[in-house]
């Protein structure tokens, strides 16, 4: 028997390693597609919600602002005139919906996306955390992992037939 050609070994070597690539992308989005909410939680001071200025357009304002600017009168309403918008805030790309009754507003940077739903207190006119998720390297790593997993159980099934 003659040890395989280098042209053969490169090959096998090279499908794998597309295999694998498909495989961190599935696990990637299917990772990304069913990431938990969590539930309540503290705002962030920073964290940029969508909101209507005194000049009657949506602007963005961060939560440990809001109470300034609203005593400031730059601040007309806690909903966004708009039902959809996107906005960009301090090298971060912020896109809001509404979410039922209360609104979901997504903030992404190109190594991250945080999504907060939250309702406005009708008491205090304040915004209320209701859940939020987390999107970060973390799910690379995980897709990356799971990638390597399937892959030797794919390679663990072809040796077990041949």
């Amino acid at each position: 028997m003659t040890a395989p050609q280098h042209s053969e070994r490169f090959s096998s070597i090279f499908a794998l390693f597309m295999i694998f690539c498909v495989l961190v992308w599935v696990w990637g989005l299917a990772f990304f597609m069913f990431w938990p909410w969590q539930k309540g939680g503290d705002w962030l001071p920073d964290y940029p919600l969508a909101v209507q200025c005194s000049n009657g357009t949506d602007c963005i304002v961060p939560v440990g602002e809001l109470a300034q600017a609203r005593s400031e009168g730059k601040v007309l309403s806690l909903r966004p005139q708009a039902a959809r918008g996107e906005l960009d805030y301090r090298q971060l790309y912020v896109r809001w919906m509404p979410w039922g009754e209360d609104m979901e507003v997504k903030t992404s940077a190109w190594n991250f996306q945080t999504s907060v739903r939250y309702r406005i207190d009708p008491e205090s006119q304040q915004p209320v955390l209701v859940e939020y998720q987390e999107l970060n390297a973390k799910i690379f790593f995980y897709a990356i992992l799971a990638a390597l997993g399937s892959l030797a159980v794919l390679h663990l099934y072809r040796r077990q037939r041949s």
